[in-house]
């Protein structure tokens, strides 16, 4: 973590010196931040200046993901470093109330467990589906059973008494990728998410684009096949998410190894997305063929998405990540293919690095940037009037 003297946040914030001490020294009163020794000395012998640095322990935050297979739930440092996590199936088929009770449970477990609950400054929270994240609503999610119009961030704010805030999984990941990852450094960047659903993270000019509801980036559900029979979870016929997300190609598979009459020496019964992934490093020729495929129209919705919104850089988040190098290569070839032919561009589209929580990440950088934006006043004496009292 980089360190900084008085005098150069004074110069960089524009703002004198005493008024800069002034403001350092309640910071340092709070805890946010300390002090970590002295700069090297001068070229004329001059006074060396004491170092500051952001005390990533002066809180926590609790992050959490639900997915459609799995709830992840963790505990941070105010720097997103995650200190303890918990992964539990979400049985999205037993409705709402059920995934907020297993929330609940070991949200409260690991603030326990820890014994910091006085210290949590909030709670993050990246959903699937569609997220009005001003109102703390998911509206619809299409691969969770009975999501609609679920008050998610009263809910929890009444049973746990803490800032809650909610966005879309896909968002999440975007924010972590602008925050800590890919595009630390990029101002118009998408991250593209497949897996058992479809769909973007769009930052334009430095910003998260949202739309008026939480529905900007649903690239999953442009109809892209007109002739297709497939029916998405959101009601359509021919949405992109029925062409490439991984329960989609597992199908395609599937339909594939029946055709062949080789069913028994797939143990199709059982055959998972990650048997796909063996089958597809060594080669097998119906996986091969299907993957490829699968490439093919991830490619094509990613092309959609460069001619929408021209990135300097796209990110493939997701399950098939784990397909590899040769597999990204079919992606890219797909995109050259389908977006303007013509023009000869060699379009900037890599994995994301940063793992599988990535997602956390996100989900708790958000509950920082709302607590420490000064023009967020609510969230931001919340949290001072929470400190005091405690």
């Amino acid at each position: 973590m980089k360190s900084i003297s008085r005098i150069d946040i004074s110069r960089s914030l524009k703002i004198s010196r005493p008024t800069t001490t002034a403001y350092i020294s309640e910071l340092i009163e709070d805890g946010l931040i300390k002090e970590v020794g002295k700069s090297d000395s001068t070229s004329s012998g001059g006074k060396r200046a004491v170092l500051l640095q952001f005390n990533s322990r002066a809180g926590y935050i609790i992050g959490a993901m639900i997915g459609v297979k799995s709830i992840r739930i963790a505990l941070t440092d105010l720097s997103s470093n995650i200190i303890d996590m918990v992964k539990i199936p979400t049985e999205e088929w037993l409705g709402p109330n059920s995934v907020i009770d297993k929330l609940f449970k070991n949200i409260k477990k690991i603030i326990e467990k820890h014994k910091v609950g006085k210290e949590i400054i909030g709670i993050g929270i990246g959903a699937t589906g569609l997220i009005d994240s001003k109102e703390g609503l998911v509206i619809f999610s299409p691969n969770l059973t009975g999501w609609q119009n679920i008050k998610l961030k009263d809910i929890i704010e009444k049973e746990i008494s803490l800032p809650v805030f909610i966005e879309n999984e896909c968002r999440v990941r975007a924010i972590a990728e602008k925050k800590y990852g890919l595009a630390k450094n990029i101002s118009n960047f998408v991250s593209f998410v497949v897996g058992i659903g479809v769909g973007t993270g769009v930052f334009i000019n430095d910003n998260l684009v949202v739309g008026k509801k939480g529905m900007a980036g649903e690239v999953g559900h442009i109809i892209t096949n007109l002739a297709g029979n497939r029916r998405c979870h959101c009601g359509n016929i021919g949405c992109l998410e029925t062409l490439c997300s991984t329960n989609s190609l597992l199908e395609d598979v599937k339909i594939d190894i029946k055709k062949s009459g080789k069913s028994a020496d797939y143990n199709i019964s059982k055959l998972e997305i990650e048997d796909l992934y063996k089958l597809y490093k060594n080669g097998d020729r119906i996986v091969t063929k299907n993957v490829e495929k699968n490439a093919e129209y991830v490619g094509i919705g990613i092309s959609n998405t460069i001619k929408m919104f021209n990135p300097e850089l796209v990110i493939i988040h997701g399950a098939v990540i784990r397909f590899g190098e040769n597999y990204l290569e079919k992606i890219k070839e797909s995109v050259s293919r389908n977006t303007f032919p013509r023009v000869k561009e060699n379009y900037n589209i890599k994995f994301s690095e940063m793992g599988e929580n990535v997602g956390i990440v996100g989900a708790v950088s958000i509950v920082f940037d709302n607590i420490f934006n000064i023009d967020n006043s609510d969230n931001f004496n919340r949290y001072f009037i929470k400190k005091i009292v405690s």
